[in-house]
């Protein structure tokens, strides 16, 4: 064995399977081997050592055994054609067969190209999409009929020149002439390359991306391809003309196909919506079970994968091909070379994405080489995992350790170029021109507003020339500040590219950095941080009216340094120590009312940006809402009463039962003793209300309603003890008793406000109830709906819930119908069940269930109902829009709002489904167990 011959097999990719090829060839081609020379054994020690199935094609024949010793040129198309003519025309055998013989030869050829270094960077895809043309040239030759031109259009990797060496070869067959004799010949085609043989078989062709997929015919004129494609296609049928090209059969026929896909690859306007498809469709893919198990193993289709890149190309191409010819390239890496040299991409950018894409290529090329297999997924085994990695390159004891770290390198590097990848540019134009190649990472860029407008609309912004108006604004310039945002900025706008409300996001944006001004605590959270400028984007994208409570209170985005601790859920101790340290500060009653304000607003925010994150549920969301009302409440007490005067506070309503929504009023009760100091007590309930929901420059704290007490408005703010007894001994209404089964202490002094709730509990509950009191629960029910519907009092129990903007607090199987129900259970049977006497519908309904009132079904029912309709309410709250209780008319609100839920767009559709389904459960409910 010769020196240059063991350096080989000491650098194999696997040593052991070189030389397991190297004993094969001398056992069956003893002649073989003693002609093979030093350079022969090193070139099969290479080939063998990265692929065994290859190894065993040397060893079996001497056809495979010349290729290898021969010149090792690369095939072209036409080479490849007259070798299978020659072969067709020579060989008694089948034609599958000898077509097959010359296929398995090129890829030797090829392979041994690419081990051997003689085919750079990616030539070898090149050479396997040369190899494919003339094997599909000649075996359409072979089959053709002259009553019927056809053409073979590639698609997909073929059809990019950029082909595996284990893929499907997808095409579609265009054809003129008679079309039975047509579909004969490309039957006869597929099944020619199809057939597999001793050999093995030519190729696995897919025809599956014709229109109809499956359902559809083989073959097509021209004319139904073009009436298809007006009519019927889909966004993803489009995107695969991308990489049309035409590879065998009629040239001019293939020519006429290209010309008659063009308009359809490149209309004159782009339809944002169709974008979003794309987007969705990849979203998909990476979510699918097989890639998630694998994870970042998968080269392919994992984020940071070759999807990755391939993707961004094709989505600007579709941008920007429209209006620039030289952008239409089916191959990934010319594309993305004329991407950059058309200043589309940055040239860092492009290069550093051609360098990934290389790299992940050949990793991929290397797996499928060992037994020409198609997988895209990196072995599990360290030891093949080792072998991956000297196969790359990578050699001494720690190659797998810097193979590992280099190929997550690159997966990061691709993942976070994607997200930033259209977006540099854009912003690059805003900058001088003089300064831009310094401050931008992205170098030049030649875009006009015209190109920044389409590529706006095209990653989801509505408004393109406002967006690009608040791009202006933030990054034009060479201020301190335009350069923090321009290095931020590419970061950020992907998030609120993706954003239930793009546009609204990028104006709340530009709004929070121009208050900012050249402040540097939040343009340096936006560079330095990005996990929390992705929060920020993400609460602005979805929430413009959250947007305009951080900007007045700004320190809340300080706190989102921390994401930790913002994902942690606050109770009422923790906003009741927040007011109490507020109050110890000493200032006097008109700057600790401010003081309140600013706190309760604060933590409003905050909870909103956690619910907007997904990082608390509807019942976190509640009871954080009311432990803010709780602490405001009682610091509010500690401000106004003076002394001699004991004042407590209940609340009712959703207050009571901890259940508060962004838009709840504060129901309140007032307790004061002693009866003496009334005058004094009244004053100080006055002075409450002004404090919590006067309007001042710093806004209305609360929207506080008194008018549950008794005798309404015409009675005191504030009674006894004793006098509240006999009140609701005398003179009490059911429905006034109703209210109460959500009364519970909730500020002030806490004995006065437990002796209160505790003294009303027999008055609310008795044992056997009145049959009169549920009665009049019943009519007073059926005359809200009523009065809501305009039915007569005999229809109301057979209303339906209504899929059009349906009222989600008091309509047919709103929330009313779920609070309704479980009151109703509670006022019947909380006599003897004392379970049962506690606020809170959940709480409630957890109650009745546990003491078996109503089925886990129903129960279950019920509660999704009120979840469900309880986080659309606040949904709609944050939207901004006029009426929270209500779906909105406008479709463009409604899939904001249904973004904002987490529905994948389109989602409007789902929503209004979902909200009829659950209304219609709820009611049924209801009926049954109410009016039942």
């Amino acid at each position: 064995m010769t020196d240059e011959v063991a350096k080989a097999l000491a650098a194999s990719a696997n040593p052991e399977r070189a030389t397991a090829a190297l004993q094969r060839l001398a056992e069956r081609n003893p002649a073989g081997r003693a002609g093979l020379d030093g350079e022969g054994l090193r070139r099969l020690v290479v080939v063998a050592g990265m692929s065994e199935v290859l190894g065993e094609t040397v060893a079996a024949g001497d056809e495979a055994l010349d290729v290898l010793t021969g010149d090792l040129t690369a095939w072209s198309a036409a080479e490849v054609r007259n070798r299978c003519e020659r072969r067709l025309a020579s060989d008694q055998g089948s034609a599958a067969a000898a077509l097959a013989i010359v296929q398995r030869l090129g890829l030797l050829n090829v392979a041994a190209r690419d081990a051997l270094g003689l085919a750079l960077g990616l030539e070898a895809t090149h050479e396997l999409a040369d190899l494919a043309d003339g094997v599909l040239a000649a075996a359409l030759h072979h089959v053709a009929d002259q009553r019927a031109r056809v053409a073979v259009i590639a698609l997909g990797k073929l059809g990019g020149r950029e082909l595996n060496y284990v893929s499907d070869v997808d095409v579609v067959f265009v054809a003129e002439g008679e079309m039975p004799s047509a579909t004969r010949t490309v039957t006869d085609l597929l099944r020619l390359l199809g057939e597999v043989t001793p050999a093995g078989r030519a190729y696995e062709v897919d025809p599956n991306l014709r229109p109809e997929g499956r359902d559809g015919p083989l073959v097509r004129s021209l004319d139904a391809y073009r009436a298809y494609y007006q009519r019927w296609a889909k966004t993803w049928e489009f995107q695969a003309l991308l990489k049309a090209r035409p590879v065998a059969g009629d040239r001019e026929l293939g020519a006429a196909f290209m010309a008659m896909a063009e308009a359809f690859v490149w209309p004159d306007r782009l339809d944002g919506e169709a974008v979003a498809e794309i987007q969705r469709l990849k979203a998909v893919v990476e979510g699918s079970a097989s890639v998630v198990r694998a994870g970042l193993r998968q080269v392919k289709l994992a984020p940071g994968g070759l999807r990755d890149i391939e993707f961004a190309v094709q989505l600007l191409q579709l941008v920007h091909g429209r209006h620039d010819r030289d952008l239409r390239n089916p191959n990934t890496l010319v594309a993305l070379a004329a991407l950059a040299a058309g200043g589309y991409v940055g040239r860092p950018d492009g290069a550093a994405f051609a360098n990934a894409y290389v790299f992940l290529r050949t990793v991929e090329h290397r797996l499928q080489l060992v037994r020409l297999r198609r997988t895209h997924t990196l072995p599990q085994r360290p030891d093949d995992r080792r072998r991956l990695a000297r196969s790359m390159g990578f050699v001494g004891d720690d190659a797998l350790d810097r193979f590992d770290t280099e190929l997550r390198r690159l997966q990061g590097l691709v993942r976070t170029l994607h997200e930033k990848l259209f977006y540099r540019p854009l912003l690059s134009r805003f900058a001088q021109l003089a300064a831009a190649e310094q401050l931008m990472p992205s170098g030049g860029t030649r875009l006009d507003e015209a190109a920044v407008g389409e590529r706006l609309v095209a990653l989801g912004f509505a408004q393109p020339r406002q967006a690009i108006a608040h791009l202006e604004a933030m990054a034009s310039g060479v201020t301190r500040r335009a350069r923090m945002l321009q290095t931020a900025l590419p970061a950020v706008l992907p998030t609120l590219a993706s954003a239930p409300d793009p546009d609204g996001g990028l104006a709340a944006l530009r709004s929070l950095t121009d208050r900012a001004g050249e402040a540097p605590e939040l343009l340096r959270t936006l560079r330095d941080n990005p996990p929390v400028a992705d929060l920020l984007a993400q609460v602005l994208g979805a929430s413009p009216l959250v947007g305009s409570w951080l900007e007045r209170q700004p320190e809340v985005i300080g706190a989102f340094s921390d994401l930790a601790l913002l994902q942690e859920h606050r109770g009422g101790r923790s906003y009741a120590g927040l007011a109490e340290g507020l109050l110890r500060r000493g200032q006097d009653a008109a700057g600790a009312a401010e003081a309140l304000r600013r706190l309760r607003r604060r933590e409003v925010a905050r909870t909103a940006v956690r619910d907007l994150a997904g990082m608390a549920d509807v019942v976190d969301i509640a009871a954080e809402l009311s432990g803010i009302a709780e602490a405001c409440l009682h610091a509010g007490v500690e401000l106004v009463v003076p002394a001699g005067v004991t004042l407590a506070v209940v609340g009712l309503g959703k207050l009571g039962g901890g259940e508060l929504g962004y838009a709840s009023d504060l129901d309140l009760l007032l307790i004061a003793e002693p009866a003496e100091a009334r005058l004094s007590a009244e004053r100080a309930a006055e002075e409450l209300l002004r404090l919590l929901s006067g309007i001042t420059p710093e806004g209305q704290a609360f929207k506080v309603d008194v008018n549950l007490r008794p005798e309404g408005k015409d009675g005191p703010l504030v009674r006894t003890l004793a006098s509240y007894r006999s009140y609701y001994q005398r003179w009490a209404e059911p429905w006034e008793l109703q209210a109460l089964t959500q009364a519970r202490h909730v500020a002030g002094d806490r004995s006065l406000g437990q002796a209160f709730v505790a003294m009303l509990s027999d008055l609310v509950y008795t044992w056997p109830v009145p049959p009169d009191r549920l009665t009049a629960m019943r009519q007073m029910k059926a005359r809200v709906e009523r009065e809501r519907t305009g039915m007569a009092r005999s229809k109301v129990r057979r209303i339906r819930p209504s899929p059009r903007r349906a009222d989600l607090k008091l309509g047919a199987g709103g929330v009313s119908d779920v609070e309704w129900t479980v009151q109703l259970l509670q006022l019947r049977h909380g006599g003897r069940l004392p379970s049962l006497r506690r606020p809170g519908v959940l709480a409630a309904l957890e109650a009745c269930a546990g003491e078996g009132l109503i089925s886990e079904g129903d129960a279950e029912w019920l509660a999704q109902g009120w979840r469900f309709l309880t986080r659309l309410r606040n949904m709609l709250y944050l939207a901004a829009l006029r009426d929270s209780d209500r779906l909105p008319a406008v479709g463009s609100d409604l899939e904001r709002v249904a973004a904002m839920l987490g529905y994948d767009r389109p989602g409007a559709q789902a929503l209004g489904e979902d909200v009829f389904r659950v209304t219609r459960r709820v009611r049924r409910v209801h009926e049954r167990l109410f009016y039942g």
